[in-house]
């Protein structure tokens, strides 16, 4: 069975802020189950992951932020950098 046939939900090719920390990534693809975004440091997987999302655009003059608890799935060496596929826990509005 391939990857896109486990996944539960439809993955959306889409870049967006990750904020992790003081860290600003971009998202490569996202579902309402997980996210898959590029990293410069690497995580461990299994590992908690803490993180927002940030969608400046969704409506005019008012930016919509999520809070996101995760856990890391999937580390992948890409390019020099680190591939990482997480799996959202929970999600929260932060304004």
């Amino acid at each position: 069975m391939t990857a896109d046939k486990k996944r539960a939900s439809q993955r959306i090719h889409i870049e967006i802020p990750v904020y992790i920390g003081q860290e600003v990534l971009v998202s490569h693809d996202v579902s309402r189950e997980g996210i898959y975004f590029l990293s410069d440091h690497l995580f461990a997987e299994g590992g908690n992951l803490h993180f927002s999302l940030g969608f400046d655009h969704a409506l005019p003059g008012k930016p919509i932020k999520f809070g996101c608890q995760g856990e890391v799935v999937r580390v992948e060496q890409l390019h020099g950098k680190f591939g990482i596929a997480a799996k959202i826990n929970s999600l929260r509005l932060v304004h």
